[in-house]
């Protein structure tokens, strides 16, 4: 039973060199080459067949190998260089001057390719290097190159952004690119496909986009400026045109007989009687305001005048139903008095008189505290209206007029 080795896990790694001695499991590995992708063997030292796009078993692992080892059935030191074959695209970043002195930055991106036959001259990579090769590594080796031999002497020629960005730099970039870095990439094995620069803005491409825009909010704000007065002419011309025809027609009402400066003085006088009525309108208003709190607060007196006199009646009144009520009881009480001595016949005109004098004085007391009762105290004359105001009163309750 065997199991599949998988050489590449990120697609970033571009070649990879493989001690079959260090596969060591009871499986036997096998690898599946896919068509971008190839394996050279390396058995003993010697380089042997180099494959692609088919299934490679046995490469490691498995009892029979191990017993092999153990018998020395097999070769001492056998490697396994995988590698890709298809294109391999690098950027390499940048930054350097243009003969004007304005600075440039960027990417550089260098397409290569590893083909078949070639993938043996890798070992010269993998001799002072990591078993493991990807794209970061490949840039490390080749970038330092690269903007030194190619990228700096081509943009210390151009004079202008405009230069910089045309197709012909471009491919005397490329065709530079070639010619200098063709003995480096055959000595590794890759072949040059393509290369070209990607160069952000340049601070003279930042100053002219900064002026263009500037230029274009200037030119914006003039337009916007420019539509606004007209429609402010236009509105001002359609006022004056409405104004003349009123005008003319008032002229035409008043046959000629008033002229422009009476229509203006006119005019002037309505704003005058306009602003009187509403300042008439206003005093009236308050006037309005203060008669009917004054007759508020009038009314309001009225009435609590009223319920003071109400009770003041009402209180004479129980007054003289209880001095009514007493008198009938002493009448009473006298009468039966009186029964009583004439049974017993101690009634004698000694004791008739005294009783006579009593019951006299008695009345006269209830007579004079009745009349003090029910007469109400002497109090002053409002001198407006002639009303009666009472002790104490302050101003009249009728009119309002105060002391």
């Amino acid at each position: 039973m065997t199991t599949n080795f998988k050489w590449r896990s990120n697609p970033n790694i571009v070649a990879r060199l493989v001690d079959g001695n260090d596969i060591k499991t009871w499986k036997s590995q096998q690898v599946v080459l896919k068509p971008n992708e190839a394996c050279a063997f390396i058995i003993d030292g010697r380089i042997g067949d180099i494959v692609s796009e088919k299934v490679v078993g046995n490469i490691g692992g498995g009892l029979g190998r191990h017993i092999a080892d153990m018998m020395g059935a097999t070769a001492t030191d056998r490697r396994m260089l995988f590698a890709m074959t298809g294109p391999i695209d690098l950027w390499v970043p940048f930054s350097t001057n243009l003969a004007n002195g304005s600075g440039a930055t960027g990417h550089m991106n260098l397409r290569i390719q590893l083909r078949k036959e070639d993938i043996p001259k890798l070992l010269n990579l993998f001799a002072n290097r990591a078993p493991l090769l990807d794209r970061e590594g490949l840039i490390s080796f080749f970038g330092h190159e690269v903007t030194t031999r190619c990228i700096v002497p081509a943009l210390a020629k151009c004079t202008s952004i405009e230069e910089l960005r045309s197709s012909e730099f471009q491919e005397h970039l490329e065709m530079h690119t070639e010619v200098e870095m063709r003995q480096t990439l055959s000595t590794l094995g890759f072949t040059f496909l393509r290369a070209f620069i990607s160069t952000s803005k340049t601070d003279q491409e930042k100053l002219a986009r900064l002026k263009a825009d500037f230029d274009f909010a200037t030119k914006t704000e003039g337009a916007n400026a420019d539509a606004l007065m007209e429609r402010i002419a236009i509105r001002e011309a359609a006022t004056l045109r409405r104004i003349e025809c009123e005008v003319n027609v008032e002229r035409a009402k008043k046959r000629g007989e008033v002229t422009i400066q009476a229509e203006s003085e006119l005019l002037e006088l309505r704003k005058q009687e306009s602003v009187w009525e509403a300042e008439l309108k206003r005093d009236q208003g308050r006037s309005d305001l203060r008669m009917k709190e004054s007759s508020h607060k009038t009314s309001q007196a009225m009435d609590l005048f009223d319920q003071v006199q109400n009770r003041k009646r009402d209180r004479i009144q129980q007054s003289q139903e209880h001095q009514d009520q007493r008198m009938d009881k002493q009448n009473d009480i006298q009468t039966k008095m009186m029964e009583m001595a004439a049974q017993q016949g101690a009634l004698t005109p000694e004791v008739m008189q005294e009783f006579l004098r009593q019951q006299t004085a008695q009345k006269a007391i209830d007579g004079t505290d009745s009349v003090s009762q029910a007469t109400p105290p002497v109090g002053s004359v409002c001198q407006q209206c002639q009303a009666a105001m009472m002790p104490g009163w302050k101003a009249c309750p009728h009119c309002g007029w105060s002391q």
